[in-house]
C-alpha cells in the first residue's frame, strides 16, 4: 500500500468513526399532570421484535417540568412514557425538543392505554416545519386521509386505474423516492412500499427487485422495517421454493443451520446473505409460537448458533431479544420486584413462601375486578392452607388504592394488597392488556403460570385439583 492510497484509508477511517461519535438529545418540558411522577424515554433496541430499552428517566418537579437527556450517533424511533402511557416520536442527535405532555385521566388507569388508541398528548412548544417529526406527522396526516378516501379499491377490488390515480395525488403532494442515508424520505419510500405491497401481493418477486434488492437494510427505520416484517412475514413456511421437508429436516430433527442456511438461499428473494439471515431469525420466532409443528429447543439452539457465528451484528441483539419473548413467560422466571402496602412500607413480591401466590391486578374503578374480589373470598376460604392471594392495585394515584382499602377493609377482603409503587416496567413485561389480570406464583415465588386459571371460569376446580396432599407434600418449601 503507498502513502497516498493509506492516507485515504486513515482519513476515510477518521471520517467514519467522527460519524459515530455519540451526540446529546435534549428533551425538557411540561407535565403538570404528572407532578412527582416519573417519565421515561425508551429508544428501540430493534424494530423486528420491537422491543424497547429505558435510556433516561427523570422525577417530574413540583412544577410539572423535565429534562431528558441522551446520547446517540443516529435518527432513531423512541417514546416518552408516564405510568403505562406513551407517546412515540423521532429524535436525532444534537436536537433539542421543547415539549408540552398532556394526557386523559382515564388513560392513565389503563395498563395497556395503546391497546385502546390512547397516547400521551405531545405538542412542540414552537412550530418548526423543517422539523423531522413536524414533516412526518405532515405526511402521516395526509396518507391516512387519502388511504380512507381509496381504501376500498385497492385493499378489496384490487383497482389498478384507482390505485395509480391514488399515487399520482400522492406524488404531487410529495417526492416519493429511493433515498436509503436520508429517514425522512427512507420513511415516505417504505410507507408507501407497503401500501403497493397490499395492491400488488401475488407479485412477491417485482416487489423484492423494487425495494429490498439493495445494499442496504434500514434496521432503524420503522417503516423499511415494517415493510419487511410484513413481506417476509412466515415466509420460509409459505413460500412455493422452500420443502417443509427442508425445514423440518434442519430443524425439528437435527437443528443444522449451514444447511438450512444455504437451502433457503436457493430461494431468489434469499440471495442477500444478510435478508437471508435475518429472515430466518424472524421466521425461527414465528415458529417457536407453533409447538405442534416446530421443537422449540432446537429453535433456540439455531438462534444460540446464529448469534455466535453471524458476521451481522445488527442480528446479535435482535436474537437476544427474541429469546426473551421466547422464555419471558417460562416457568421458574424470576419476578421479583418491590411494591407498596397500604401503610407506605415496602412489600417485597416474590419472596418464596409455604403456600402458592394467587395474584389478580386491578384497580379502583374497575368494577369487574371488585366483583371477582368475592369469588377470590370464596377462593381465600376454601384453600387458606395452600394457596394466598396479593391484590396488585394499578391506580395512577396512591390516594385511590388507599381510599379503595378503606373502603373494602379486611373484614371484607381478607388478603394483601398492594400498590404497583411505579413499577410499569414490570407491569408491560407481563403483557396485561386488561383488568382484573392473574398469574400463578410457586412456592419458591416464581412464575408458574402467566396466563392461569380465572376465578369465574374454573379457578375453584382447578386449585381443588392441585392442591391434593401429594402436591402439597411435595412443595418445595416443604421438602427443606
Amino acid at each position: 500500500m503507498n502513502k497516498a492510497t493509506l492516507l485515504l484509508a486513515c482519513l476515510m477511517m477518521t471520517i467514519s468513526l467522527s460519524a459515530q461519535k455519540l451526540k446529546d438529545v435534549v428533551i425538557e418540558g411540561n407535565a403538570p399532570f404528572a407532578k412527582g411522577k416519573e417519565i421515561r424515554l425508551l429508544v428501540f433496541d430493534d424494530l423486528l421484535t420491537y422491543t424497547t430499552t429505558v435510556v433516561a428517566r427523570e422525577t417530574i418537579d413540583k412544577n410539572g417540568k423535565f429534562k431528558l437527556q441522551y446520547k446517540t450517533y443516529e435518527t432513531k424511533m423512541a417514546q416518552l412514557a408516564i405510568m403505562t402511557a406513551k407517546a412515540e416520536f423521532c429524535i436525532e442527535p444534537e436536537k433539542e425538543y421543547h415539549l408540552d405532555i398532556d394526557a386523559d385521566e382515564a388513560t392513565l388507569q389503563l395498563v395497556s392505554p395503546e391497546e385502546y388508541g390512547a397516547f400521551l398528548q405531545v405538542t412542540p412548544k414552537n412550530t418548526d416545519t423543517t422539523e423531522l417529526n413536524y414533516r412526518i406527522n405532515r405526511f402521516s396526516n395526509f396518507f391516512e386521509n387519502i388511504i380512507a378516501e381509496y381504501h376500498p379499491y385497492f385493499t378489496y377490488l384490487k383497482n389498478k386505474e384507482k390505485f395509480d390515480t391514488m399515487t399520482t395525488i400522492i406524488n404531487s403532494h410529495f417526492d416519493i423516492h429511493y433515498a436509503p442515508t436520508d429517514f425522512y424520505s427512507s420513511w415516505l419510500y417504505y410507507t408507501y412500499a407497503s401500501l403497493e405491497f397490499s395492491m400488488y401481493e401475488k407479485n412477491h418477486d417485482d416487489i423484492y427487485h423494487k425495494y429490498l434488492d439493495n445494499e442496504y437494510i434500514l434496521y432503524n427505520n420503522p417503516c423499511y422495517m415494517d415493510f419487511f416484517n410484513t413481506f417476509y412475514d412466515n415466509y420460509l413456511y409459505i413460500s412455493r421454493r422452500i420443502s417443509k421437508s427442508v425445514l423440518s429436516e434442519n430443524i425439528n430433527d437435527k437443528p443444522d443451520y449451514p444447511t438450512l442456511f444455504n437451502e433457503v438461499g436457493k430461494d431468489p428473494l434469499l440471495q442477500n446473505e444478510r435478508i437471508r439471515e435475518l429472515v430466518i431469525i424472524k421466521n425461527l420466532w414465528q415458529f417457536a409460537g407453533k409447538p405442534a409443528d416446530f421443537n422449540k429447543g432446537n429453535i433456540i439452539s439455531l438462534l444460540d448458533y446464529i448469534s455466535a457465528h453471524t458476521h451481522f451484528p445488527e442480528h446479535k441483539k435482535i436474537i437476544e431479544n427474541i429469546k426473551n419473548r421466547i422464555s419471558r413467560f417460562n416457568k421458574g422466571k424470576d419476578i421479583k420486584v418491590t411494591l407498596k402496602e397500604v401503610s407506605g412500607a415496602d412489600f417485597k413480591f416474590g419472596k418464596p413462601s409455604k403456600r402458592w401466590t394467587y395474584v389478580q391486578f386491578f384497580n379502583s374503578q374497575c368494577e369487574e375486578c371488585i366483583r371477582e374480589m368475592m369469588i377470590l373470598k370464596t377462593i381465600q376460604e376454601k384453600f387458606k392452607d395452600s394457596l394466598q392471594i396479593v391484590s396488585i392495585s394499578t391506580d395512577y394515584n396512591f390516594n385511590d388504592f388507599s381510599n379503595f382499602r378503606q373502603r373494602y377493609d379486611k373484614k371484607m377482603f381478607d388478603w394483601q394488597f398492594v400498590h404497583i409503587n411505579g413499577q410499569y416496567e414490570w407491569l408491560e413485561g407481563l403483557q396485561l392488556f386488561s383488568l382484573p389480570e392473574y398469574i400463578l406464583l410457586s412456592p419458591d415465588g416464581k412464575l408458574y403460570e402467566r396466563h392461569t386459571a380465572l376465578p369465574e371460569k374454573g379457578a375453584i376446580m382447578y386449585f381443588r385439583q392441585k392442591f391434593t396432599p401429594e402436591d402439597i407434600e411435595d412443595s418445595p418449601l416443604e421438602r427443606h
